[in-house]
């Protein structure tokens, strides 16, 4: 089995295993984004709107998009609302409750703008987990659509299929990167500003940029839910790996073969049809049963409804003029990958590599080791599909939508048809000027009964706004006790990590992009500075895209006063200068700095509200979270206004029906008169 095993992955590490340099390309660039995922592909798109001439953005794949696209996690997990109380789908359990704005807005309105167009509907697949859901490889397109007016202008070059391999470093400082391209070609890529957009933080580890992996004890920041004995997490341990599968109605039924190290006992627990079995079944710790659906039934396809099939359904084919329904299949329950006590095959592949490497974070390991693990992660992903095609399908009164009708879509051009990548919750967290705290926007036990509020900490550097879930899926591994861990294994949730609690409103921190030590280098895409705990919430797809934007204005501003990023974290005036850039001061839909639950990014006075929520001039206590743009600006409210702004005076004229948009948008001019906006 083993043997087997090691023989598998062999093959497909073999390419880069026989890489052995064939040219030599050199570049010089004012900005170098290594990671053309999510959060690369908003770095570029600000930079070059602020002006920047030359961004280079190198990625290790042939798409651009991470979670949107080559991990395959085609369903935004969001509210999306009209700002009014009891706003937003009633049917989705993480609400986040403002509107959409940035890069991610533009993004979105073009996705839905698409799906309109070619399946009826801005949201065809009418899933659970969110509004919005679409093709990964249709999405890919839009995603180099956006990017392309910039390489034509000649501002962004983009490379693909290039792995990094080296840093370039002069005296606490990243210069530049190394990359390997596919077919093992060297290009080195010499920078003023390196932006790390990877999914493993490759230049921070090169560069030996201090970082952090694995569950942080109570001791190092205090937080309620840390353990005070982080021995019960080992440092494997982290927020699980899934690798999704895009699957599409077929003619006919299309079971896909058992993959390897099939177990049926694994999937038992993952509906209903199996929890009379999984219950006899004598786990070494604890697990929970599932009852979950696995499709609607006949009649009720067009339902938003809890079921594997439809939770993230992209494509709801009785409805859709496509008329073929297809689906993201990332389901919790009996689908995510553990990463500590990894199975026995796959053990013995790691060690044979390296001793110890089995015990490794996952972020510590090579390429080559992690493809191990990879590869078992696809074939567990593939086994619950396997499962639903069988056995869940031969017991199920109901088969009319059954999964045995679906296929795996070709779409990703794979050889196995599946995402490039695993779908990546948690990787390194940068060592950072500020590390995001649980208690900054969670307050342990009590916020389970607390209204929503603004955060306890809210940050004077703020550059946007985010709420989710603190968010962990289950973390632990359980394996049989009769069969041990060479046998099937299950999931658990572990004390500490088991949180599912929705934060508090709030706003990331200009220093938590910034390294501790290291200059030339900010953080992005998961690679910034924040806890464990704190990464369960802030990993989703707008998170990424907003990190992203922020490292770009960061970076430009930096190279503009030809400073490091160190030097503007304390500075008021570039402060200023970064959250001008990122709300009103370049194109596209501007920035939230201030988490406002009624504010659409569309509203006139949306960038000085902001401007003015941002700098504290606005007053708001912790539980009024509507601005209330169109209501009556009435004296009171208008002097405590101008009360903060003490070392100013503003002589504003106030009409009869004037409101609080209004009035923010009349100071914000007179503020901008006496400090006008950097050009």
């Amino acid at each position: 089995m083993l043997k087997s095993f090691l023989f598998r992955t062999s093959l497909l590490l073999a390419p880069l295993a026989a890489l052995h340099g064939q040219a030599k390309e050199d570049m010089s660039t004012d900005i170098l984004i290594v990671g053309g995922t999510e959060s690369g592909w908003a770095a570029a798109i600000q930079a070059a709107r602020m002006g920047c001439k030359s961004i280079t953005v190198v990625h290790d794949g042939p798409w651009l998009g991470g979670q949107y696209t080559e991990q395959g996690l085609v369903c935004v997990d969001e509210s999306k609302g009209t700002g009014e109380v009891g706003w937003g789908p009633g049917w989705h359990p993480m609400k986040r409750s403002f509107h959409r704005f940035g890069l991610f807005k533009e993004l979105m309105d073009r996705i839905e703008d698409f799906n309109t167009k070619t399946y009826g509907s801005p949201m065809p697949g009418k899933p659970m987990h969110g509004p919005t859901t679409f093709r990964p490889a249709e999405a890919e397109a839009i995603f180099r659509e956006m990017l392309q007016p910039y390489i034509r202008s000649g501002q962004v070059t983009l490379k693909l299929n290039h792995i990094p391999v080296a840093a370039m470093k002069s005296v606490g400082r990243v210069t530049g990167m190394t990359f390997r391209s596919d077919k093992g070609d060297t290009l080195e890529v010499k920078a003023a500003l390196t932006i790390d957009a990877s999914d493993w933080g490759d230049v921070v580890q090169l560069s030996g940029t201090e970082f952090e992996v694995g569950p942080d004890p109570k001791s190092r920041y205090g937080e309620p839910h840390a353990q005070e004995d982080v021995s019960v997490n080992p440092s494997n341990e982290m927020n699980p790996l899934t690798w999704s599968l895009i699957v599409e109605e077929s003619q006919s039924d299309t079971p896909i073969p058992a993959p390897p190290h099939y177990d049926e006992r694994r999937y038992l627990r993952s509906t209903s049809f199996g929890r009379k079995e999984a219950a006899k079944l004598k786990w070494d710790h604890p697990v929970k049963a599932g009852n979950n659906s696995p499709w609607p039934a006949k009649g009720t396809e067009s339902k938003r409804q809890g079921t594997i099939l439809s939770m993230r359904r992209i494509v709801e084919g009785t409805t859709s003029s496509d008329g073929i329904t297809s689906a993201l299949i990332c389901y919790a329950n009996g689908q995510d990958y553990p990463l500590e006590r990894l199975p026995r095959p796959v053990c013995d592949a790691l060690e044979a590599t390296e001793r110890g490497a089995s015990m490794k974070n996952l972020v510590l390991m090579s390429r080559e080791q992690r493809q191990f693990v990879f590869e078992d992660c696809k074939a567990h992903s593939l086994g619950l599909l396997h499962h639903l095609q069988t056995t869940v399908h031969d017991r199920a009164p109901d088969k009319t939508n059954s999964l045995r009708h679906y296929h795996l879509s070709t779409e990703f051009g794979t050889p196995d048809s599946l995402p490039m990548k695993p779908y990546i919750r948690e990787s390194l967290r940068l060592k950072a000027l500020y590390m995001m705290r649980e208690q900054d926007s969670l307050m342990g036990e009590a916020a389970k009964v607390a209204k929503e509020t603004f955060a306890k900490v809210m940050y004077p550097d703020g550059v946007f706004a985010w709420q989710f879930h603190y968010d962990f899926h289950d973390t632990g591994r359980a394996y049989l006790k009769s069969d041990g861990e060479s046998g099937p294994w299950t999931h658990y949730g572990k004390p500490g990590r088991d949180i599912h609690q929705l934060s508090e409103r709030s706003v990331f921190p200009l220093r938590s992009l910034i390294p501790v030590k290291m200059d030339g280098l900010i953080g992005a895409q998961g690679n910034v500075g924040f806890s464990s705990i704190v990464s369960s919430a802030v990993r989703l797809h707008d998170h990424r895209v907003h990190i992203g934007q922020a490292a770009g204005a960061l970076a430009v501003i930096t190279l503009k006063h030809q400073r490091q990023p160190r030097d503007l974290a304390g500075n008021h005036a570039h402060l200023q200068e970064v959250q001008h850039a990122l709300c009103g001061g370049t194109e596209g839909a501007p920035m939230l700095l201030w988490p406002w639950r009624d504010l659409p990014a569309d509203h006139a006075a949306f960038v000085a509200i902001n401007r003015l929520s941002a700098r504290g001039l606005i007053p708001a206590t912790r539980d009024e979270m509507d601005f209330q743009p169109d209501a009556p600006a009435t004296k009171s409210w208008r002097d405590e206004v101008l009360k903060r702004c003490a070392s100013g005076d503003f002589q504003l004229v106030v009409g009869d029906n004037f409101t609080r948009g209004d009035f923010a948008r009349q100071l914000w001019q007179r503020i901008e008169k006496q400090s006008p906006p950097p050009k």
